[in-house]
């Protein structure tokens, strides 16, 4: 319901939907350290090309970059998805699915920050109150 909504707003229901191929996909891997420099563990992604033909039969790609808790992680190549393109400007293109991750991600990492700002906050309280003492 709201992502038709946010379609709406931003005009992408009246741009044109193809289906779309996953020509490549490659798997990345992100090193996280800990406070000593040392490898504690791997962040992965998939960083995948994307290429459609436009309704003048002219072929175009694009890059995109997903975490690995993502449904289009699975994506290996070769896969069709489909997607919207503007037709003024065919190299712009709307994905559905890639939007839903892009929002579950910054929905994840806001979450946590607020978490992890709550817990200081208790915590600075609980500290006060037994300095004060």
């Amino acid at each position: 319901m709201l992502i038709e909504i946010w379609e709406r707003l931003r005009g992408f229901d009246k741009w044109i939907e193809t289906e779309a191929k996953i020509e490549s996909s490659k798997v990345e891997a992100e090193a996280i350290k800990n406070s000593h420099g040392a490898v504690r563990d791997y962040v992965y992604s998939s960083g995948d090309t994307l290429t459609w033909t436009d309704a003048a039969g002219e072929k175009h790609s694009a890059g995109f970059k997903v975490p690995d808790d993502s449904p289009l992680y699975q994506l290996v190549g070769g896969e069709t998805v489909t997607i919207r393109y503007d037709p003024a400007r065919p190299d712009r293109y709307y994905f559905r699915e890639l939007l839903r991750t892009q929002v579950h991600t910054a929905v994840k990492a806001t979450a946590g920050t607020l978490i992890a700002l709550t817990v200081a906050v208790i915590a600075g309280y609980f500290y006060l109150r037994t300095d004060s003492k």
